[in-house]
């Protein structure tokens, strides 16, 4: 028989204050803030705005994995552009934060001695989204771009080409957005496809003249940059000073009908209007071939065309290429803060393709989106009902719990490329759509850092906050079906954010 152990009393209170001691250090939030937290959470389930809602919430401290705060954290909802954080930190992983896409000029044929190129001009594009745009320096815009071109060809000794300007998408699939988005998306800019040869976003301008009254038509000015090919079938008319644009285009990738209906408000001035460009890589040869034409001065024989039409006739050959130069995007890193802080749904929807390409082979939307779940199912995240059908969230069809949103942050932190995804969210009171005064002289202001996500009925948050103890947390925040105006759940979730920052 084993004897009984007796403890000493001033041993035994030593042991238990240890133990308290230990569990109080390993507690990542106090009581008494979940209480308020979860307070605050329990105002808005009362609020008479979210009666008809469908809402969730998650808050997870990083470091222990605590459960800080929920409400309805495994139903899955409709996140918007919170999605683009799934898919750069996926991207980050999969293609690394110095990959740069690259697009290459080439040439089939021969050049002969008095500088004739006997054959074609193509330019394959890479599947980069920052080809002509000018949200970086002046490198990546169509001026800067299309000059280095033009000294390349020059360099390589062509003087005239008897054959024609032929842009090379090749990359990527034909389909140029998801499926699932909606057909009245798709005219404006942010509906604009992801093309294997992109150019300035795939958008162009619309600008309509200074308008005189209510009531009249408004009248086409032009297009920015010139795309004289475009038919429009304009509709559109003025309405009141205050009504704000409801204009939509309505168009069909690869299609040069431009249907446009709707008002824009009386305006003094000219009205621009962003919409999306149906074939971007036909415009890109088209473009460049007119300024080898016009301004160069050197002559291209045959008109302007792009693999995909060369395919529809029937006309294409397999020829040797040979390069002339190749145009490097900015790194990863780079493309992911601009498309995280703006919200550039193009910008996602290339990266996910992209993924499909270096994955797989196939640079596709859904082969982009088997590439991303596998990346994150590899992580240990469960993604039960989790739905991706783009890589930005523009689809209404995607569907992710706030619980998941918070453990794809958590695992994350782990990641060799975390800080570039931590970096690239939207500073609280700074920076993208989080840049506003609700956080001003807050304890979120300068700390918390998330990507929002906005459609109709839909207000997303998700990201990371230093709490008052120095603690991390990750949250996310989704609500859909929302009635009340944009800007007031906004401003609601933005109060329930400052909560979470300030927990200790």
């Amino acid at each position: 028989m084993k004897p009984n152990i007796i403890f000493p009393f001033s041993f035994c209170v030593i042991f238990l204050f240890t133990l308290v001691s230990a569990n109080a250090q390993t507690k990542a939030v106090s009581d008494s803030s979940i209480r308020i937290l979860n307070n605050e959470i329990e105002n808005l389930r009362n609020d008479k705005d979210f009666k008809h809602v469908s809402w969730s919430v998650c808050v997870v401290a990083v470091k222990s994995g605590d459960l800080i705060a929920e409400y309805n954290s495994d139903i899955t909802l409709i996140p918007a552009s919170i999605m683009k954080v799934i898919t750069t930190g996926a991207a980050l992983a999969i293609l690394g934060k110095d990959f740069r896409f690259k697009t290459t000029l080439e040439y089939d044929g021969n050049i002969d001695a008095k500088g004739t190129l006997h054959g074609n001009l193509f330019i394959r594009g890479g599947g980069d989204p920052t080809l002509g745009s000018d949200r970086f320096d002046s490198t990546t815009t169509i001026p800067y771009l299309y000059k280095q071109w033009a000294k390349a060809i020059k360099a390589k000794g062509i003087k005239k080409i008897e054959g024609s300007v032929i842009g090379d998408a090749d990359i990527f699939e034909d389909i140029l957005t998801p499926p699932t988005w909606v057909w009245g998306d798709l005219g404006s800019y942010y509906g604009a496809g992801a093309i294997g040869l992109n150019i300035s976003e795939n958008a162009y301008m619309l600008v309509f003249k200074p308008s005189r009254k209510i009531g009249d038509s408004a009248v086409i000015a032009r297009t920015e940059p010139n795309i004289p090919y475009l038919q429009f079938d304009n509709k559109v008319t003025i309405a009141a000073s205050n009504t704000g644009e409801n204009e939509n285009t309505f168009s069909f990738p690869y299609s040069n009908y431009q249907l446009i209906n709707g008002t824009i408000p009386l305006y003094k001035k000219e009205f621009p209007v962003w919409c999306s460009m149906p074939d971007a890589s036909y415009y890109c040869a088209w473009s460049f071939s007119s300024m080898l034409n016009d301004s160069l001065k050197i002559p291209v024989a045959d008109k302007a065309s792009s693999m995909r039409l060369l395919r529809l006739n029937g006309v294409v050959k397999k020829t040797e290429r040979k390069n002339i130069s190749t145009t490097l995007s900015p790194p990863l890193s780079d493309i992911i803060i601009k498309t995280n802080i703006y919200s550039i749904n193009i910008y996602a929807e290339h990266l996910l393709k992209m993924m499909g390409y270096t994955r797989s082979g196939n640079g596709g939307t859904f082969s982009g989106i088997y590439a991303v779940v596998n990346y994150w199912k590899s992580k240990g995240i469960d993604l039960g009902g989790y739905q991706m059908n783009d890589g930005s969230g523009l689809s209404p069809m995607d569907k992710v719990s706030t619980r998941q949103y918070t453990e794809i942050l958590k695992a994350y932190t782990k990641e060799p490329t975390y800080p570039e995804l931590y970096n690239s969210l939207p500073v609280a009171g700074k920076s993208g759509s989080l840049g506003t005064s609700t956080f001003k002289k807050t304890f979120a202001e300068n700390n918390l850092r998330a990507k929002s996500g906005y459609m109709t009925g839909v207000r997303s948050y998700a990201g990371y906050v230093n709490n008052k103890s120095g603690e991390q947390l990750c949250f996310a925040i989704i609500v859909n079906n929302y009635t009340c105006s944009a800007s007031d759940m906004r401003v609601k979730l933005e109060k329930l954010m400052i909560k979470i920052a300030e927990t200790k």
